[in-house]
């Protein structure tokens, strides 16, 4: 643990306060038939020298984490101060990297797990109450969405919501628009990344609450 999760974090944050090297320029002049001109190009030995002595990058603290592309301070003041109400607040702090990302894994996390709780359960209750002959071949069924590796789910789900995939044209066909693109809508994206992470995940609660249901008897089920 010490090796592959806490020294790979603490380099990470070392690194994350410096920033690389901005190449060292030099002006150059280049003569030929028609005459001299002055041309701005790279020393690439100076460049080499400095990234060597200093490999990390050059210091920069925390300004990484304060940027436009992290926690953007100066833009979330100005948006708090121009705003007339919390929504229009929250709706420009959404047009920020960080703070969009904050905002799919927070309605992702809260709309997928109690889904996941709930439907993994239910599974649990109904293999639990089949006949012994065919609920091995129901687990079977029931464990494949947590079998199948994350890559090739989120391959299948990239396939069928394509405009020629099979959700992507039955949506199309649902709402009487041929151009339709579910890619291209963040909202139906969200949808459909949310169906995907409870379509994965319900079979390992299925699996933990049914491991449950064997240690209690009929009678209290």
């Amino acid at each position: 643990m010490f090796f592959f999760i806490a020294m790979p974090i603490l380099s990470v944050i070392a690194q994350s306060i410096f920033i690389p090297h901005e190449a060292v320029m030099e002006t150059v002049k280049n003569c030929g038939p028609f005459g001299c001109k002055e041309v701005i190009s790279i020393n690439h030995e100076a460049t080499s020298e400095l990234r060597a002595k200093q490999p990390l990058g050059r210091f920069s603290g925390l300004e990484i984490y304060l940027d436009r592309g992290h926690l953007a301070i100066s833009e979330v003041n100005a948006a708090w101060s121009s705003s007339d109400s919390l929504s229009q607040f929250f709706s420009r702090l959404g047009n920020l990297p960080f703070y969009r990302a904050m905002g799919f894994t927070l309605t992702f996390t809260f709309v997928v797990t109690p889904f996941v709780i709930i439907l993994g359960l239910l599974i649990a209750l109904a293999v639990n109450s089949l006949h012994a002959r065919i609920r091995g071949l129901v687990i079977f069924f029931s464990l494949l969405p947590f079998v199948v590796t994350p890559l090739i789910g989120a391959l299948v789900l990239f396939w069928m919501i394509d405009s020629r995939g099979i959700l992507g044209t039955a949506v199309q066909w649902l709402v009487s628009d041929p151009d339709l693109s579910l890619k291209a809508s963040t909202g139906l994206m969200w949808i459909s990344l949310i169906v995907y992470g409870i379509w994965h995940a319900a079979p390992f609660a299925f699996v933990i609450f049914y491991a449950g249901l064997q240690t209690l008897p009929m009678d209290q089920i």
